[in-house]
């Protein structure tokens, strides 16, 4: 141990991270302590491992030697085709049975919720409960399954189209068609049983965990296809320490966003119980800088991919993706930055190729991502309700007055932070896509520097830590967590 002038302040820090990393290990200790929270954690485990069994299973009929050529000239030359096999687990590149993923059920739960806006009977629904969740649930079980036959359908016609398959006589279209809707309707149903029976039984919530699992599992692949490029001198040296530097800053930007919050004071009525004087003092009302979480990228994500799912897989032929595919072409003419060219490689446009060329596809996805932060924080969070309930408890903002005047306060520094929030989202959101356009990087290396797949890994895990943590202080364990006292970490 060293000491300096500051002598004190350096041992007394040494032994502070001393105890949060003996802290870390007795929390991972009393996880396989509680009988009912190992057994939660396991057979969460088991599930995640039965969905990546079942990303190996084929659709059938397909020519697997022609499919591998197809993906990597896909891979090349659309993003549309990145993020819906993004969100399958690579799945959609194998064409297995999982091939959709669960983007079905995301769609149809967008609608219902965007519906629910609008229409009386859905709002009365979603404020009854969980017996109106019930029904909701219901209907979004039908809708997945009706989605994810017609998506089947047309990736059936795309597939023979392309001549991936075995089967493209006459007389044998319309089996290989039936078996595909078959199978990936199959698939696509049992994920989300499995997503389900994560979130009754495991811990975490089931669908977001296997979005998260099915895009980390792309990573070992991604960096092995970065080395080998690098290796080949088809990327530069330099990137591969600029990728995971940028790739540390994310991850540390995006659990600070995710976990920043801003803290209302909240002032308590003492109240004259017999003799005794009964509350009073002064707690917090938490708002999170981020209160949608995941939810607006997943979501913007799966809204995008179902056009793009019509237009480059059913109506379109081209392998850029049909017609939606050409609009997202970044050829130009220009020759910029001759420095930037040596040393990162960077190709013929740079910034002003993103700027020439209309990417709607950035575009669309950074436009709706914003849109869906405002609008899914409208959704979990009233501030009319939490005014109600501090002015029925007695308690109220400081400089407030109780009902309206508080509710709007409560809203304005909502909206506030939420447009930090979307800011900040849209901009990791769109980073890698903007950095592939403009520095003609693949996909493989990108896909570690911000981005969606990075945000919902981060925040999934971040929600799944949080959830075991909240486990654990109800047994009476010690969390992973600091313990709060007051307005400061103890």
């Amino acid at each position: 141990m060293r000491y300096t002038k500051h002598g004190a302040i350096t041992t007394l820090s040494y032994w502070q991270g001393k105890y949060k990393v003996i802290r870390n290990i007795s929390a991972l200790k009393n996880l396989f302590k509680i009988k009912e929270l190992k057994q939660k954690v396991f057979f969460t485990l088991m599930i995640l491992v039965i969905y990546r069994l079942g990303t190996h299973i084929p659709v059938p009929f397909i020519d697997r030697a022609e499919l591998s050529k197809f993906a990597e000239t896909q891979k090349a030359a659309s993003g549309l085709f990145q993020t819906i096999s993004l969100f399958s687990g690579r799945n959609f590149e194998q064409m297995s049975v999982f091939a959709l993923g669960i983007m079905p059920y995301i769609s149809v739960s967008i609608i219902l919720q965007v519906l629910g806006v609008v229409i009386p009977r859905l709002q009365k629904l979603q404020r009854e409960g969980s017996l109106g969740q019930a029904k909701i649930n219901r209907w979004t079980r039908m809708g997945t399954v009706a989605l994810a036959a017609f998506q089947g359908f047309g990736l059936g016609i795309y597939l023979m189209n392309q001549n991936l398959t075995y089967m493209n006589t006459a007389s044998l279209a319309s089996l290989f068609l039936f078996t595909t809707v078959v199978t990936m309707t199959a698939g696509c149903t049992f994920i989300m049983w499995l997503g389900e029976r994560i979130t009754d039984k495991g811990i975490g919530n089931g669908i977001s965990l296997i979005i998260a699992v099915g895009i980390m599992a792309r990573y070992p692949g991604d960096f092995s296809s970065l080395c080998n490029q690098i290796f080949a001198d088809a990327v530069p040296m330099i990137w591969l320490p600029v990728i995971i530097v940028l790739f540390v800053l994310s991850v540390i930007a995006i659990a600070l966003v995710q976990e920043g919050t801003r803290r209302i004071p909240i002032q308590h009525a003492k109240r004259m119980v017999g003799r005794k004087v009964m509350g009073g003092g002064t707690s917090y009302l938490p708002l999170k800088i981020n209160t949608a979480g995941v939810i607006p990228v997943i979501f913007s994500s799966a809204l995008l991919s179902f056009p793009s799912f019509l237009a480059a897989y059913v109506f379109g032929s081209s392998q850029n993706g049909g017609w939606l595919g050409d609009l997202v072409a970044t050829e130009s003419s220009y020759n910029v930055y001759a420095f930037c060219q040596r040393v990162f490689g960077l190709e013929q446009g740079g910034i002003f190729l993103l700027l020439k060329s209309l990417n709607f596809h950035i575009i669309v996805f950074a436009l709706l991502t914003g849109f869906f932060c405002f609008f899914y924080t409208s959704v979990v969070f009233n501030p009319d309700d939490v005014a109600n309930n501090l002015k029925r408890s007695g308690s109220y903002i400081p400089g407030k007055r109780p009902g309206k005047p508080t509710s709007e306060y409560i809203d304005y520094v909502l909206t506030r932070i939420s447009t930090v929030g979307a800011v900040f989202l849209v901009c990791i959101a769109v980073l890698s896509m903007i950095m592939m356009v403009s520095f003609r990087m693949p996909f493989s290396g990108m896909s570690f520097v911000g981005g969606t797949g990075l945000i919902i890994v981060v925040g999934v895990l971040l929600d799944t830590l949080r959830q075991i943590e909240a486990q654990l202080m109800m047994r009476h364990y010690d969390g992973f967590a600091q313990k709060r006292v007051g307005a400061t970490w103890r």
